[in-house]
């Protein structure tokens, strides 16, 4: 699909579906897309079977099934301890938005003109209620949103269906005091809501890029 380009913008529209409730919208960071929990722990590799009781005694790793075994002291050769062969894995898992949402972001650098910032959405194949993300600032708010794996630039209307790109002058931006602002369907009744509100955008972004959102939990 062709990018949206910002030079000429269109008067501010409802979406389709309703206004979009701006309620209780949380500020996050670019570190908050990229958040991960580690945790490392013994885990069996091989079914159990008869460690000899030195070995048990001899490695912290298998203290405990030594405790519990008739094992009479190290040197014992008549019981056995029953274990398995362990080693210490490392598991990583990404921390939710506060909301429950995961957001993958890429950055693409020289992707496009150096005058302008582009910025797309995606939808994970698993998330198909209403999503969206705009940027606000210089005035305009700019945006692309998508459902049931279809996609709209700026303002739910046929010339823009099937676009998932969209963009704006580099100096608007990086300027100060412009945000990109996430939006989804809540509820039974799948109100649009504002969620989450991201400033500082020039510590990542400059003229030329194109950032991409792909939310694929919510």
């Amino acid at each position: 699909p062709e990018t949206a380009q910002p030079a000429q913008p269109a008067p501010q529209q409802e979406d389709e579906g309703g206004t979009v409730s701006a309620m209780a919208a949380t500020t996050i960071t670019w570190e908050d897309f990229t958040r991960v929990r580690t945790t490392v722990s013994l885990t069996c590799i091989s079914a159990r079977y008869a460690h000899s009781c030195a070995f048990c005694a001899n490695n912290n790793d298998y203290l405990l099934e030594y405790t519990n075994s008739q094992c009479t002291g190290p040197n014992d050769t008549f019981n056995s301890c029953i274990t398995c062969d362990k080693v210490w894995l490392t598991d990583i898992q990404p921390i939710y938005l506060p909301d429950g949402d995961l957001i993958n972001v890429v950055i693409e650098h020289n992707a496009t003109s150096s005058d302008v910032v582009e910025f797309r959405l995606e939808s994970g194949s698993a998330v198909t209620w209403w999503k969206q993300v705009g940027l606000v600032g210089g005035g305009d708010h700019w945006k692309v949103w998508n459902q049931d794996g279809n996609s709209w630039c700026n303002w739910p209307n046929a010339s823009t269906a099937h676009c998932n790109t969209n963009s704006q002058w580099t100096s608007v931006v990086t300027a100060p005091g412009t945000y990109f602002v996430f939006s989804k369907a809540k509820g039974i009744f799948a109100v649009p809501t504002e969620m989450y509100k991201l400033y500082n955008l020039a510590d990542r972004l400059s003229g030329g890029d194109r950032v991409t959102f792909r939310w694929t939990k919510d």
